[in-house]
Order: structure tokens, then C-alpha cells, then sequence
């Protein structure tokens, strides 16, 4: 961490129990973050609910505050739980909702949404990012991660 300049947050300490696996880990979040098609604000919005259906208090303290500077605005973070019948979000925003419901809750996907918001490989991209997120969640819960100091859950 101290080579890019940044601190470890607590999640990277307790996966740096297994040093062969933290590098991988970290690699895939950064391509998630950095290297991504989708924009930023999508792919927060897929975290976020993601999150909220793991029950991932440590995975919404640390999005939540991404998904606003990615210009998610407090109408719609407020609304994420009820966005079905929130008026707050746009098609493209809607399909990735419905998305991330299909991936953490099983919800039947809406095929005709997405393919009218996303081509196959943002598609892709958007289905790494919710099973990552979902994977990140269960381990922060095996693990026992507590949320960082300075951020609220």
C-alpha cells in the first residue's frame, strides 16, 4: 500500500493475513475502480445495493461517500432500498439496480433493460463488480472487519 501512497484500511489488513491472496484481491478492486467502461457512478450504485443486500455496513461506509463524489446525489442514495418506485433514477441506473438484485438476491434479470442500457462487455463489467462486491461482503462478515475508524456504518 505504501508504494501506491496510501494507507491500509482495515479490510486490507485483515486479508494481508494471506499475503498470496491480497495483491489479486486488490488488483481486481483496482481494475473495478479504474479500468472500467461503466462510469464510476453505475458501478458505485451496484456497490451500494450490493452492499445493502449483504448487510455490509463496512462496504456502505466506505461507498456510500464514492457513490456521492461519483455524483450520486442524497435523493438517490436515500432511495436505493425503494428505488422501484423512487422516481429519482434513469433507465441506465434502474437496469444496473434491477441488476445488482439479480446477482445478491436472486431477482429474475431483466434482459431487455440491460441490453438497452449496456453492451456484452459492460455487461461483464457490471456482473464483476456486483460478484466481487458480493464476495467482499461475505468476507468482511467471516472476518469479522470492523469498519474503519473516522468513517460511520
Amino acid at each position: 500500500m505504501a508504494a501506491v501512497g496510501r494507507d491500509p484500511i482495515n479490510l486490507h489488513r485483515a486479508l494481508a493475513h494471506a499475503p498470496a491472496l491480497l495483491a489479486p484481491v486488490l488488483d481486481l478492486i483496482h481494475a473495478l475502480r479504474f479500468d472500467a467502461a461503466v462510469s464510476r457512478g453505475l458501478r458505485e450504485l451496484m456497490i451500494c445495493r450490493i452492499a445493502q443486500l449483504e448487510d455490509s455496513a463496512y462496504e456502505l461506509a466506505h461507498h456510500l461517500p464514492m457513490a456521492a463524489e461519483s455524483g450520486l446525489d442524497s435523493e438517490q442514495l436515500g432511495a436505493l432500498e425503494r428505488w422501484r418506485e423512487a422516481e429519482c433514477f434513469s433507465a441506465p441506473q434502474r437496469a444496473v439496480l434491477g441488476y445488482a438484485e439479480h446477482l445478491g438476491a436472486g431477482a429474475a434479470r431483466d434482459d431487455a433493460a440491460l441490453d438497452a442500457c449496456f453492451s456484452p462487455s459492460e455487461q461483464t463489467e457490471l456482473t464483476v463488480t456486483g460478484a466481487t462486491y458480493i464476495a467482499l461482503a461475505r468476507m468482511l462478515r467471516a472476518l469479522d472487519v470492523q469498519i474503519d475508524e473516522g468513517l460511520s456504518g
